[in-house]
């Protein structure tokens, strides 16, 4: 076996430094395969420029978005390839030959007719090139000036310098960087230049001028040259001097300075990897999939996120992704091996490393055996996520081993698998806080920008959208948010508490998707104004409380249930009751004033039957007009009145005697009462007015009323057949009236009598 392993070694050299990458392309939701730009925003999520489109990857999902005719801008004087700024206002600049693109991503669109947005920053001339510095502070050259609207820089450019391919800017400082070759340093308070150094002789200038790529590096600027040749330079801000680190007889396509000073410089086959204080180059013209693959292909662009990870641009064949923390793992097929492997191919099926440990390998995973404190053993995969299918072969007994740097060879029936259980650990805490994604209301995923119910829920895109506005018909959703974990989402934890609604912290779960996404649903959500607060871990044990998203929720009363609403009722309320004790009172006065009324035209009906009734017997008992004229003189007025109150009693005698006669008659009306006294309707109905203050038909019922009451009292008969014989049409109606008249049913009347006598 010993034998077997060396010349794996010599075949295929294997070390901790080994990069082994995942591929991801189109069959991820990538674009398309062509990668040209990479960039990552402050928020951790990256983006990915294609030939086409650009690409905005959380982690699990990507967002693309293709630019039209309209957006593009013409950028006269930069002769480059893409290149992709972010300024402090959350717009991404890209650069293309001879073109300009602008996305805000606050709505993830682009913005179109960008000469208005130059107009409204007080740019009257056409933009020739377009810059972004450190600060994310745009600057532009535009009709022989260099322009920064914020900061009211104006510098006039000299023609004599050559055009100016790159820039960067602090606080006190202003570099530019010609195709000559020359960084020239200015004063950005004053404007006055500073110094002016090339980075070699004129004569080497058509090697390097076509292209200028710059990044900072600790002690000065890493610049990245095309041309006919090329060439990787550093500027020494301290000594002021230029050192060329490497020449090439090819293009070198993009450069990215890792945490560590170390160079990255991808190019036609492959990447290099310089180490500028150790003075050492690394070359690695072809790459490694975890899969199993050889790729030897165009890097067209790389970078290192905030994670530590690598990603690889290729020119079609989509992005590959490094992280240090991976597992390392080659498959070596058979055909590969530089022995004949047909004897001697089933060996042991577990093995100890090096540090001791026992790893266990099965059909389908690879298990370090875990000795508790408690005695307990467990089995623990090991680094189940990132474990390719190629391991997941047939093994037998004796096909493991283990060598002098810890390399675990596992042996199969298609050939030997090499993996390194010993990378780089990961941290426990994620860089940045997770990232709002989407939020889905009642099953449906809410688009920015769009009315819902008359409602704008999400303003602008998910990533930037700090409170959410909900209609209490709206309070049925899920929160979405994606920790951003690219090296290792499957494994993401999340923790999450909505204020008001969740009394403690709750773990994802079941909730968190194999893509690393967390979903947080709460249903029937009562109106009320929450903060939702979510935070992600490696592990799940260890939380950096500082790290936590939070979202303002604001779930609205319906309008019956508002504040507005509550004090309506109130008024209402108050008006309601005071228009019943008002209507109370007016009723009961009412009331008392019927009752005053009718004592009143009683007292004058007894007042006029007694009249008569002395008039009468003073006829019967005097001789017809004796002693009546002595006193004529006296007792004229007198007797006037009382003829007059005397007719007015016969005229009612006669009327309340028609009425009394015909109770047991229901349809005995008005018309019939004035024909049986001879008079007209009017006429009947001015006399009873004016002698009673009653209408004829009130008059009528009312002697129907007092019968009916006199009925009650006898109590032999039912008021069924009172209201037959007293000429009402039903008892329910009899009822009615009886209630205006004595306030009270005719039920009660009897009771109510006796009471008060």
């Amino acid at each position: 076996m010993e034998v077997l392993v060396l010349c794996l070694s010599m075949a295929f050299p294997i070390s901790a430094n080994d990069f082994l990458f995942t591929s991801i392309d189109t069959s991820h939701g990538l674009s398309d395969n062509q990668i040209r730009y990479i960039l990552q925003l402050p928020d951790g999520r990256m983006v990915f420029t294609t030939t086409q489109n650009v690409n905005l990857y959380d982690g699990a999902n990507f967002t693309s978005l293709q630019p039209t005719p309209e957006y593009i801008y013409p950028l006269k004087q930069y002769k480059g390839f893409y290149h992709v700024y972010l300024s402090g206002d959350s717009l991404l600049w890209i650069k293309d030959y001879q073109r300009l693109m602008c996305i805000n991503l606050h709505n993830e669109r682009y913005i179109a007719n960008l000469d208005s947005v130059f107009q409204q920053k007080g740019m009257q001339h056409p933009i020739e090139d377009l810059f972004a510095d450190e600060r994310g502070l745009v600057w532009v050259i535009s009709h022989g000036e260099l322009l920064q609207p914020e900061l009211s820089f104006r510098l006039k450019l000299s023609e004599g310098r050559g055009t100016i391919q790159d820039l960067t800017a602090d606080e006190e400082s202003l570099y530019l960087f010609h195709d000559t070759g020359e960084i020239v340093c200015y004063d950005v308070k004053n404007g006055k230049q500073q110094y002016d150094i090339a980075a070699y002789p004129r004569t080497e200038q058509e090697k390097f001028q076509n292209t200028s790529l710059i990044l900072r590096g600790k002690n000065g600027f890493y610049q990245l040259r095309n041309g006919s040749k090329g060439g990787f330079f550093h500027f020494d801000l301290h000594k002021r001097a230029w050192e060329k680190l490497m020449e090439t007889e090819y293009t070198l396509n993009t450069l990215m300075i890792s945490a560590d000073e170390k160079a990255y410089i991808s190019c036609i086959r492959g990447f290099w990897i310089i180490d500028p204080e150790k003075r050492t180059r690394h070359y690695m013209p072809t790459l490694r999939t975890r899969k199993g693959n050889v790729l030897a292909t165009e890097i067209s662009t790389i970078f290192q996120d905030r994670q530590g990870a690598l990603w690889l641009g290729t020119f079609n064949r989509g992005l590959l992704y490094y992280h240090p923390a991976l597992y390392k793992h080659i498959h070596i097929d058979k055909k590969d091996f530089p022995l004949s492997l047909e004897r001697n191919t089933a060996v042991a099926n577990f093995t100890e490393d090096r540090d001791g440990n026992i790893f266990i390998k099965d059909r389908t995973a690879i298990y370090k055996l875990d000795l508790q404190e408690d005695g307990n053993r467990i089995l623990i995969p090991v680094e189940a996520s990132t474990l390719p299918k190629e391991l997941q072969g047939e093994y037998g007994s004796e096909a493991a081993f283990v060598s002098h740097d810890g390399t675990l060879y596992f042996g199969d029936a298609d050939g030997c698998n090499i993996f390194s259980p010993n990378p780089e650990p990961p941290s426990s805490s994620l860089p940045y806080p997770p990232v709002f994604t989407a939020i889905h209301v009642h099953g449906e995923c809410i688009l920015p920008g769009r009315s819902y119910e008359n409602r704008t829920i999400l303003p602008e895109a998910s990533p930037y959208v700090k409170e959410i506005s909900l209609s209490h018909s709206q309070n049925f959703l899920t929160l979405e948010f994606s920790a951003l974990n690219y090296f290792n989402r499957e494994h993401t934890h999340y923790r999450y508490q909505l204020e008001g609604i969740d009394a403690q912290w709750v773990t994802a779960g079941n909730m968190k998707q194999s893509n690393g996404i967390l979903q947080a649903p709460y249903t029937n959500l009562p109106p009320g104004s929450y903060t939702f607060k979510v935070m992600a871990s490696n592990d799940g044990k260890h939380w950096n409380e500082e790290q936590t998203a939070r979202i303002s929720l604001t779930v609205h009363a319906p309008w019956w249930k508002t504040g507005v609403a509550y004090v309506i009722y109130i008024v209402l309320s108050i008006a309601i009751i005071a228009a019943s004790i008002r209507l109370y009172i007016h009723r009961t006065r009412k009331e008392m004033e019927r009752k005053h009324k009718e004592e009143i035209l009683l007292l004058r009906i007894r007042n006029l039957i007694e009249q008569c009734n002395r008039y009468e017997a003073e006829q019967k008992k005097s001789p017809e007009g004796k002693n009546i004229t002595c006193v004529h003189s006296h007792t004229e007025p007198h007797q006037t009145e009382n003829k007059q109150d005397a007719s007015e009693s016969v005229f009612l005698t006669k009327a309340i005697e028609l009425v009394e006669k015909n109770l047991h008659v229901p349809g005995y009306s008005v018309e019939q009462l004035s024909r049986d006294l001879c008079m007209e309707r009017t006429g009947l109905y001015r006399k009873l007015v004016a002698m009673l203050d009653q209408s004829p038909s009130l008059f009528i019922r009312n002697i129907r009323l007092q019968r009916a009451a006199q009925l009650i009292l006898e109590g032999s008969l039912s008021i069924t057949e009172i209201a037959e014989r007293t000429g009402f049409s039903s008892s329910s109606y009899l009822s009615k009236c009886f209630q205006e008249m004595y306030g009270c049913r005719p039920s009660e009347y009897a009771e109510k009598m006796q009471k008060s006598t």
